[in-house]
């Protein structure tokens, strides 16, 4: 039990840099903070649906998918950032924002399930 802890800890410490590191070049490309959201998600759902699909439970599974993908993924910065735009009153910016995330989201994480299931 401590082993998988430490695995779930060092992947979610990897996950959270990975995200920062995606802030950093989308802040460099100068695009909406949004899109760094965005892509973390969509990208941390895919990465989920192939681990998920093709892998074995083992110590690993849980390093890469509660850690990594926990660490990488930000579905509270998404959280905040719709409330922000409807705040803002960006009711139509806030509704494409959140709908197409999570479109997308589920989407790529059944591309990664496929995927997963063709290299198992």
């Amino acid at each position: 039990m401590i082993k998988n802890i430490l695995f779930v800890g060092l992947g979610g410490a990897a996950g959270a840099m990975l995200r920062y590191g995606v802030t950093l070049v989308v802040a460099a490309a100068k695009w909406s903070s949004n899109w760094a959201t965005f892509i973390v998600n969509a990208t941390g759902s895919l990465v989920i649906g192939v681990l998920m699909s093709a892998c074995q439970q083992s110590p690993w599974l849980l390093f890469a998918t509660v850690g990594v993908c926990g660490g990488f993924t930000t579905f509270s910065t998404f959280s905040m950032q719709s409330l922000t735009l409807f705040q803002q009153g960006r009711y139509g910016a806030a509704c494409v924002y959140m709908l197409g995330t999570l479109a997308a989201c589920v989407v790529f994480a059944a591309i990664g399930w496929w995927v997963g299931q063709k290299i198992r």
